[in-house]
């Protein structure tokens, strides 16, 4: 019998190189989407107020709940390539069986930070991948200030109120529109626990470049830090360590309504919310491009990172 346990955990655990789709890697894509954008805005030449307009579209037409799930679900699968996590999940299961120890995932969102050994290595790459996307965005809000402050006021006006306001009503539509992630990245991003390696490779998934390398883009290493955990912030490490403890375990898609309810992050939800709808009011009374720029700068990209970046405190 204890033979055919330890056969069950063996086949359940070597997994292939990605994941089938579940609840976590479904929550996922919409981070990858709105990441995809940083990107494009990233690397985008402003030649006219047209490619002002195309970033703020890029900007706006993310639902700040859907993104806000999909960044817990990228610091869950983080978290679940730390090999001394998932040594220790696993050790758990080893000493008491899957099932006790589901239930305790189930009941107690502190029991994965408490419980299984390794639960440091875990967080320690959470607060990396957090700090290196908050940083992310302060270099694309700090690019489009620069655009800001070089814009020729006079040629760049706004035409006419009327126009001002139906492109405001578009702004406000875009957020509901759902777009698909491109099947090509779903071999990357779908992953399994144990699958990457960002303790020791930046461009890995979770790594600290791995957004600019799932892109191509060239990008600085960032110098290696050791991170402390934010206080205020520390319900979302839980609710990022339960699920990655569930990932481990092969039970999130088995395990919906406990992951739906830690992949609903209230305090990141509300952070990119209030951005998105200063954004927008923001962008209603711009005349001017240059004006533009500066809303994009501050609430399109500056603040939204620093509502992920804030789970991480610098030492």
């Amino acid at each position: 019998m204890r033979f055919a346990a330890i056969l069950f955990l063996a086949l359940a655990w070597s997994a292939p190189a990605y994941a089938q789709r579940d609840p976590v890697h479904e929550a996922l894509d919409a981070y990858a989407l709105y990441q995809t954008d940083i990107t494009e805005m990233l690397e985008l030449q402003v030649m006219g107020p047209e490619d002002i307009d195309a970033a703020l579209e890029r900007a706006v037409r993310h639902d700040p709940a859907r993104v806000s799930q999909g960044w817990i679900a990228y610091g869950a699968l983080t978290a679940a390539q730390s090999p001394a996590f998932v040594r220790g999940v696993r050790s758990r299961v080893t000493a008491a069986g899957r099932a006790p120890v589901l239930r305790q995932v189930r009941r107690d969102i502190t029991y994965a930070r408490r419980r299984p050994p390794g639960a440091g290595e875990a967080i320690q790459l959470i607060l990396a991948a957090g700090a290196a996307d908050g940083a992310r965005l302060a270099t694309a809000g700090a690019r489009y200030q620069e655009f800001g402050d070089r814009l020729e006021v006079s040629a760049w006006a706004h035409d006419t109120a009327a126009l001002r306001d139906a492109r405001n009503t578009r702004l406000r539509a875009l957020s509901q529109h759902r777009r698909a992630l491109n099947p090509a990245q779903a071999p990357i991003l779908h992953i399994n626990a144990a699958s990457a390696s960002p303790l020791t490779n930046a461009e890995a998934f979770g790594g600290a470049r791995f957004w600019d390398a799932l892109a191509a883009r060239a990008s600085a290493r960032p110098p290696t830090t050791a991170w402390r955990e934010s206080t205020v912030a520390a319900p979302s490490t839980d609710r990022m360590l339960t699920l990655a403890a569930l990932v481990i375990l092969n039970a999130a898609p088995s395990e919906p309504t406990r992951v739906a309810a830690m992949l609903d992050d209230q305090r990141t939800r509300h952070c990119l919310a209030m951005e998105q709808l200063q954004l927008r009011q923001c962008a209603s009374v711009a005349n001017y491009a240059n004006e533009d720029a500066y809303c994009l700068a501050r609430h399109g990209l500056t603040a939204p990172g620093q509502c992920f970046a804030a789970i991480a405190v610098a030492p």
